[in-house]
């Protein structure tokens, strides 16, 4: 259940190494950082170091420059490994690609390297979420005014920063983050600006840890904003254009983390199926009884469907065509499918399931997260609708 058809030796190579990590460091890393809710950095950086972190990054800035379909394939292998730990390492090369789409050539070289780093890569932050505005920040709304409180004051040397942002992954801990902010007077998207940010400059502070139910695996965090002195340069692309350059990376987020999701919902299929075979009731193992065997059925076509929908969304990417529409359907239907599996593999494993020697009821909790990412469910289904009207 893998991405065998039509794929390249690159694309194989890369997802057997990819595997291979995640069965060998992301399995344990990921279930002992649920437990202690300690975020596995080592395994971040591993991750980086066997090239696996922003691989987006061509060979120019020192990367191995792949494909959105490749990224797709290493996404899921990682995702199988596990999800939280995934999403860490998943930041950086959604940064990569807003600095390949609108950096300056300066902000490239001087990035880009660290970011794709086999030796001390560097870790990575989107910051979009605010602790009043969530999802609105996310999707075009037609005759909407979405809300971004975070601002930035221009001086005569650049910029000054206020505000909070909420639930970012690796908020506090990144290095580099990539921050929006509101430039001009209103509240409409043409104000909006990004800024790169690294990390310890001066009024610009990490906040707590936010414990979650879920995706322990990574880190998310809470980061402030006071009166923090930037520079011109750190402002990615031309003032006013965040809005439209966050809408091009959220393809590519929605994407990536789809194939992520694919990867948990594989990861549970699997054990399932195997339990099957080993559970005996009646006299013969429980696949046989027509009602898991009919859940099993479900699970393998959802997860196949799931990767194909990915899968035309990714190639779209690669043909520089507009896919919000593909993304946002990918999403969707990921993540429904991450939570479907997830749940039904835990009701095959019966009890043993719902304890916590096994890691079908972290990958439960991890799952639901996937509804929420880059958008909630109900903001991608409003995301297609939009997308049919303007077809």
């Amino acid at each position: 259940m893998v991405w065998d058809e039509g794929a390249d030796t690159e694309t194989q190579m890369l997802r057997d190494i990819a595997h291979e990590f995640a069965q060998r460091t992301l399995r344990s890393a990921g279930q002992q950082a649920d437990a202690t809710g300690e975020t596995p950095w080592a395994a971040v950086r591993a991750a980086g170091e066997l090239g696996l972190s922003a691989a987006n990054v061509p060979a120019a800035y020192g990367g191995p420059g792949i494909s959105a379909r490749t990224m797709a394939v290493v996404m899921e292998e990682l995702g199988w490994g596990n999800f939280g730990v995934t999403a860490t390492v998943g930041a950086a090369s959604l940064v990569a690609a807003a600095l390949l789409r609108a950096g300056t050539e300066q902000q490239r070289q001087r990035y880009l390297p660290q970011l794709c780093s086999t030796q001390a890569p560097w870790v990575a932050a989107l910051a979009l979420t605010e602790p009043e505005s969530g999802s609105e920040l996310e999707i075009s709304l037609a005759g909407e005014q979405q809300r971004l409180a975070t601002h930035a004051t221009r001086t005569a040397d650049g910029y000054l920063l206020r505000g909070a942002k909420r639930f970012i992954t690796n908020g506090g801990m990144a290095d580099l983050t990539l921050l929006l902010a509101k430039t001009e007077d209103g509240s409409g998207p043409q104000a909006w600006t990004l800024f790169l940010l690294e990390k310890d400059i001066p009024g610009f502070r990490a906040g707590r840890q936010i414990p979650t139910m879920g995706l322990r695996g990574s880190y998310t965090g809470e980061l402030f904003l006071d009166d923090c002195a930037v520079p011109e340069q750190a402002v990615l692309g031309r003032p006013g254009s965040g809005f439209e350059i966050v809408l091009q990376v959220l393809q590519i987020a929605r994407t990536m983390i789809s194939s992520a999701a694919v990867g948990l919902a594989r990861a549970a299929y699997e054990a399932a199926a195997a339990y099957s075979l080993e559970r005996q009731q009646f006299g013969r193992p429980i696949r046989e009884h027509e009602f898991v065997g009919g859940m099993l059925a479900r699970m393998r076509v959802d997860i196949d469907a799931a990767r194909l929908l990915v899968q035309r969304a990714a190639l779209d990417l690669d043909a520089g065509r507009d896919a919000s529409l593909q993304a946002a359907e990918a999403k969707l239907f990921a993540a429904e499918t991450a939570v479907r599996v997830t749940q039904d593999a835990l009701q095959i494993h019966g009890g043993y399931g719902f304890t916590r020697e096994l890691p079908l009821e972290m990958w439960v909790r991890d799952a639901l997260i996937s509804r929420i990412f880059f958008g909630t469910s109900e903001m991608q289904m409003l995301e297609i609708a939009q997308g049919l009207a303007r077809a």
